[in-house]
């Protein structure tokens, strides 16, 4: 006997997620057969036999899922009758347990997801007639739908073929209007688009699984992402770039600091990496990627083993936004910021930043010892860098803007810690971090050329983890009531007080690792942040869910039913309780990917363990084509279709 009742307990937690159908998807009108105690008039499918409130009426479409993505959909006739319909392997009768994956109709306006049976948690709804149903399998898992809103997703996998299976309960119950799709294949460059807080639900890769689609052998070199995903990567180091094979990879910087040169218009770009020479490393080193070929070549120490320089981590340096072979660099414990031509293995002459020439008392503070933390304008003519004292505290901001020759400090007002600063990519703003003994923390924006400082408490907006544009950020909004939601924060700030920016993206749920290590290397002058992108990635230890990197669009009013588009890229492949990384400390810092992008929004850098004992660095191309429209997509090599020059 089939229930009427269908529980509607979790209805009031479901996240607004609304699915677009696949471009170009192929559907027909469904075909019935195996009709029981039912007829067909015209696309209506009607019980009209046996017992009334008894599951002993259905039938199944002619038509058949053979494998790949597709789905089932169809309308509800009326409000008053109960009935199951979904998708099932085979049919043995009408029963309702007989359906694999089957929405339960209870006569009462309310909906639920059964599995063979069994009543699934996630999938109640209300619903009346008219409304259209769907189950599809999207990146082979199955998902349920009500008028295009996502409900839930299962953790069965289906068995194919698959056809659409009905069990009718009361007399009159109609079917009507029912569709089976194809989707097509996946297009070419990968990735897929889903909206920010999609339920969608995808598995960690296996450590097993990883070595079998990475390049054999601990090869670098090219591979496509499994699908869903079915992006290119690009393995970047290996073994053999540690003594004796060991773990000495240092992890990526962070991800508003370029690891991948300006490579526009060379089909080469530059990577720089720091490896640990107490772990059997070099030091930081350089490699060469070809885009056209995807051939991967170390090139070697960046500095002479005698060097102090060959004993950084390489955290904290980055390359010009506008110099191919330019690279940022600095001392722990030194007070200049230099730069560095990889090619030519030499400093420039005179420091970008020397913290030696600013003038003590009368711009900095007397104790101002060392810098740390540095930024740079994209056509490197400010500066920025937290100062240290002697002991190592943080006590402000340093600025210099080379074209005045002009130092300006921002210090810590009383009550307050000082924890970084960051110029944006036009010169022209800088942010400061500053928290609480309580932990609470603000921003202060400084405009450069008025000197105006605004502030914004973390209550109201300030941003924690972020990366700058041209006259703007993006970054995490701890205080927002949506789960590990980013927000645009456009300067000059015109209100102190929430909401300062729009939401840009938001996680699925609270529980699982934010992708809020912000990205936006590719950001680009005079063009405003809603026509752009950015990305992101972080690691947890969620079991249900992997841990991506996505990237998704400045524009929070893109879609006009207000849902915000995300763009799913790749698994990260870190294991946090994999040995590989070197976190001793137990913080989990050194194994976090903390990516970053390149200037042309085509290609994102990490560093993983793979679930294993050792870190290595990985590029993956960005297919931001996914996202359509008039989104700026990644800059084009000439001659080679698909490739960010």
């Amino acid at each position: 006997m089939i229930r009427r009742r269908a529980t509607a307990a979790v209805i009031a937690c479901i996240s607004l997620v609304l699915l677009r159908p696949a471009a170009d998807a192929e559907d027909q009108a469904v075909t019935w057969t195996h009709l029981v105690n039912a007829t067909v008039t015209g696309t209506v499918l009607q019980k009209t036999g046996g017992w009334d409130g008894v599951d002993d009426a259905g039938a199944t479409s002619l038509q058949e899922l053979t494998a790949g993505d597709g789905y089932i959909a169809f309308t509800v006739g009326e409000a008053t009758t109960f009935w199951l319909a979904g998708l099932s392997h085979g049919n043995d009768g009408t029963g309702y347990a007989d359906i694999d994956f089957a929405f339960r109709f209870n006569g009462a306006g309310w909906a639920d997801v059964l599995e063979n049976g069994v009543y699934q948690s996630g999938g109640d709804t209300p619903y009346s007639a008219g409304d259209v149903f769907r189950v599809a399998i999207v990146g082979g898992r199955v998902q349920y739908s009500r008028n295009g809103l996502l409900l839930r997703e299962s953790a069965q996998v289906p068995t194919y073929p698959l056809v659409l299976d009905t069990s009718l309960g009361s007399l009159g119950a109609t079917v009507r209007d029912a569709v089976l799709g194809v989707s097509p294949p996946p297009p070419p460059g990968g990735g897929f688009i889903e909206t920010a807080g999609s339920p969608a639900l995808r598995p960690r890769f296996t450590r097993a699984q990883i070595d079998a689609f990475l390049p054999p052998d601990g090869a670098r070199g090219p591979f496509s992402f499994p699908a869903p995903y079915n992006t290119v990567g690009i393995r970047l180091t290996n073994a053999t770039d540690c003594t004796d094979g060991t773990d000495c990879l240092w992890y990526a910087g962070y991800s508003y600091w370029r690891n991948i040169n300006h490579h526009v218009g060379s089909a080469d770009m530059y990577i720089f990496l720091g490896t640990d020479r107490n772990r059997g490393g070099v030091g930081p080193t350089l490699l060469r990627y070809n885009k056209a070929t995807d051939a991967v070549q170390n090139l070697g120490a960046l500095f002479d083993q005698a060097d102090a320089y060959s004993f950084s981590t390489g955290e904290g340096w980055y390359f010009s936004g506008t110099q191919p072979t330019t690279l940022y660099a600095f001392l722990v414990g030194r007070d200049e910021l230099r730069r560095y031509d990889v090619v030519r293995r030499q400093f420039h002459p005179t420091p970008a930043l020397d913290l030696g020439e600013c003038s003590r008392p009368r711009v900095c503070p007397a104790e101002a010892a060392f810098i740390t933390q540095p930024h740079s304008s994209d056509d490197d003519l400010v500066h920025s860098a937290t100062v240290q004292t002697a002991d190592w505290a943080r006590i402000g901001c340093v600025v210099y803007q080379t074209a005045l020759r002009r130092f300006r400090y921002y210090g810590t007002p009383a009550g307050y810690v000082f924890d970084e600063c960051h110029v944006d990519k036009s010169g022209q703003w800088v942010m400061l971090h500053e928290s609480r003994p309580d932990g609470s923390r603000r921003n202060r924006l400084v405009e450069l050329r008025s000197g105006r400082i605004t502030a914004i408490d973390d209550v109201n907006g300030a941003l924690g983890h972020l990366d700058m544009g041209f006259g703007y950020a993006i970054g995490a909004d701890t205080y927002n009531p949506l789960p590990n939601a980013t927000i645009l924060l456009k300067f000059p700030v015109t209100r102190t007080e929430r909401p300062v920016g729009p939401v840009v993206h938001f996680n699925k749920r609270w529980d699982l690792a934010a992708a809020n290590h912000i990205a936006h290397g590719n950001a680009r002058p005079g063009l405003p942040p809603e026509s752009q992108y950015a990305c992101g990635s972080n690691a947890g230890r969620a079991a249900d869910m992997a841990d991506e990197i996505i990237c998704f669009p400045l524009d929070a009013a893109r879609n006009a039913d207000g849902s915000l588009s995300v763009l799913v890229v790749a698994q990260v492949m870190t294991d946090l309780d994999a040995p590989g990384g070197g976190d001793v400390d137990g913080d989990d810092y050194e194994q976090t990917p903390k990516g970053n992008l390149d200037v042309t929004g085509g290609y994102f850098l990490w560093t993983t363990n793979l679930g294993g004992d050792r870190l290595d660095a990985f590029l993956v191309k960005i297919p931001a084509e996914r996202f359509g429209g008039a989104l700026v997509r990644p800059l084009r090599q000439p001659g080679r279709r698909g490739s960010p020059r």
